[in-house]
Order: C-alpha cells, then sequence, then structure tokens
C-alpha cells in the first residue's frame, strides 16, 4: 500500500517511512498540494493510487460512504488516526510506528475502498 499522508502530518513521518522502504509522501511536501478541499484529496489520492491517512474524520468518514456507495467511485483506502492522536515531535516515532504497521497489516492494494485505524 501506498500512503498520502494529509495536510496535518509531518513531511518527517513520510520522510521516515520512506528511508524504511515504504511509498508514502505527504501533502505538505508539495505545495501545488496544499489547501486542497477534501473531495479534491481524495481524486489526487485515486489519482496516485495512495490510501489517505487523516485525522480530519469528520469529513473524511462521510466521503468513504458515499464514494462507496453502490456505483460510487470507490477510493485506494483510509487510514483515520483518532482525535487523541497527538502529531508532535516528540510522537513522530509512535506515528511512524503506527503507520509503519497498517502498511505491514495491507500489503498492495488491500485497503482498497476499505477503512482502518491506527
Amino acid at each position: 500500500m501506498k500512503l498520502l499522508l494529509d495536510e496535518m502530518f509531518s513531511p518527517a513521518i513520510a520522510a521516515e517511512l520512506r528511508d524504511r522502504g515504504h511509498d508514502v509522501v505527504a501533502i505538505k511536501e508539495h505545495p501545488e498540494w496544499q489547501a486542497l478541499a477534501d473531495p479534491d484529496v481524495v481524486e489526487l489520492a485515486r489519482r496516485e493510487q495512495r490510501a489517505i491517512v487523516t485525522k480530519n474524520i469528520r469529513d473524511f468518514r462521510p466521503l468513504h460512504a458515499e464514494l462507496v456507495a453502490a456505483e460510487g467511485p470507490g477510493h485506494p483506502g483510509m487510514v483515520f488516526a483518532p482525535p487523541s492522536f497527538r502529531l508532535t515531535k516528540a510522537d513522530t516515532g509512535q506515528i511512524v510506528s503506527a503507520l509503519e504497521a497498517k502498511l505491514a497489516e495491507y500489503p498492495g492494494d488491500d485497503l482498497a475502498n476499505g477503512e482502518t485505524w491506527v
């Protein structure tokens, strides 16, 4: 599985996961991707074939349901982090470990049209 980290995630997380051999990009690494509307983030993820990692549960859970409904276009997957998930610099190691565990759990495109939580 390839990941697209939503804007609330540091590019340092993507860099660390790439150093460990994973295909991960952060929206913050690409100025042209920043401040995209949520449906545009989904479209970007679809084009890039990347599961979205986000804490924006309020907006992305309804999008998930809409996209996988009958005849919906689908999506490459969504990885949700609960609101209590800390995103400080000191927590980078824990975040990397949690995402690496999800990458191992869902090899290939096994999360397509699905959701999981860290």
